[in-house]
């Protein structure tokens, strides 16, 4: 006859034995090693097999225009591009695959910056490329510049010009008024021609200040604009893949586990007259 367990007895069966399990990992002891030693020469061995992959970068700043996400997000889009890349290559007369390289643009929060950079298995091709990215991307981006700075330095001119025009009329007025004390007229008529003289010159004035305050905003506007350019120029080529020592620890710490797991298994898997 079967006595029943009491409660604390049964949570007792039902609770982890740590000891056990550590007796079942030392029996299987020299699995776990094999495997982990396979995952770490596995790892080592293809580190050392696959090609190296080189990463160069460079800052740049954008033309400061309008707009500046907007100029971010289409700058990042115009890097990463593959029609940049293929240009860049057909320029230099680089036989490589537009697919053996990857490029990244990463916008710098709040400022006008673009972090660039471009990956590749040549350490010299990669820094040529790059930098032929680079000078393509500056200069369609300062012709942008250019086409919208020029209206606005046309406009200045023009303000310029009728400001000048301005104050010669100014001078025509008072040349006016002080030629009215010798005229042949009579008080009167003095006194008519003067009055509207002032009123002449009043609305000339008027016409001034508003011509004036429009120079300021344009001349502020375009002291405050800036073409592309480089901030960070193109940086020595740096091994980025396959990182040895990385993947050593990871295949080491993969190997443990999942040695430690087989084990586990296995004694499972076993049966209770194997434990």
């Amino acid at each position: 006859m079967d006595v029943p367990l009491s409660e604390p007895a049964r949570q007792y069966e039902d609770e982890i034995d740590l000891r056990e399990i550590l007796l079942v990992l030392w029996r299987q002891r020299w699995m776990i090693t094999f495997i982990t030693l396979a995952a770490v020469l596995a790892s080592i061995v293809a580190s050392l097999v696959l090609p190296p992959v080189y990463r160069v970068e460079a800052l740049i700043e954008l033309e400061r225009i309008d707009a500046k996400a907007l100029q971010q997000n289409e700058g990042k889009a115009i890097l990463e591009s593959q029609a940049l890349l293929t240009t860049a290559l057909e320029q230099l007369a680089v036989p490589a695959d537009p697919k053996s390289f990857k490029t990244r643009g990463e916008a710098i929060k709040d400022t006008d910056y673009l972090k660039f950079s471009l990956e590749g298995r040549d350490p010299s091709q990669v820094a040529a490329v790059a930098a032929k990215m680079v000078a393509l991307f500056i200069g369609e981006r300062n012709k942008v510049y250019e086409e919208r700075r020029a209206p606005l330095e046309e406009n200045l001119q023009k303000i310029s010009h009728d400001l000048e025009q301005s104050n010669a009329e100014k001078e025509k007025i008072n040349a006016l008024i002080a030629g009215l004390e010798k005229a042949p007229l009579s008080e009167v008529e003095q006194k008519l021609y003067t009055l509207q003289l002032a009123q002449l010159q009043g609305i000339q004035a008027q016409e001034k200040v508003g011509l004036i305050e429009q120079y300021l905003s344009l001349q502020d506007r375009l002291a405050a604009m800036h073409p592309a350019r480089i901030i960070d120029d193109i940086s020595e080529p740096e091994k980025v893949r396959p990182r040895l020592l990385l993947n050593t620890a990871v295949a080491l710490v993969l190997g443990v586990m999942t040695g430690i797991f087989l084990a586990l298994g296995r004694n499972w898997l076993a049966g209770p007259s194997q434990k």
